[in-house]
């Protein structure tokens, strides 16, 4: 009888105290706070999407009729509410040094800009070429 005693005493004991693994118990004087380390999950930001461009051959005539013959029109004359030059009366040499100078940033915003558009399409062409073609296609001298 004296050993459920000593069960039942030791057992509320227990129950009591707590059970701890630890062979010393922490009292609040003892306990040291740990730096508790808050991350906040940052907005990654977004790399900005480059266009890709895949490069193709294209003729100068396809270069032309995709990209030019909105404003040069198709017979070459021009525009004058775009303010765009006829190609029909400018020589091989004048167009070509026309293109060179947009090619050299030479204050030919609009074609300038439409040039680096023409680029990212893959659509790299040479003055000279573009010149001949222009040319032969538009100057009733060329024939």
């Amino acid at each position: 009888m004296y050993y459920k005693i000593t069960a039942l005493v030791i057992g509320s004991l227990l129950v009591l105290t707590g059970c701890s693994d630890s062979t010393t118990e922490k009292t609040p004087e003892t306990v040291t706070k740990e730096p508790v380390k808050v991350t906040q999950k940052a907005e990654a930001e977004r790399a900005p999407i480059e266009e890709i461009v895949v490069k193709q051959d294209y003729t100068i005539e396809e270069i032309y009729n995709a990209m030019c013959i909105q404003c040069h029109s198709s017979d070459g004359t021009g525009n004058t509410e775009k303010l765009t030059p006829s190609m029909a009366t400018l020589s091989q040499q004048e167009m070509l040094e026309a293109l060179k100078e947009v090619e050299a940033d030479q204050g030919h915003v609009v074609m300038e800009h439409n040039r680096g558009e023409i680029i990212k399409m893959g659509m790299e062409y040479s003055a000279g070429d573009m010149a001949k073609y222009m040319y032969d296609r538009f100057n009733a001298e060329s024939k």
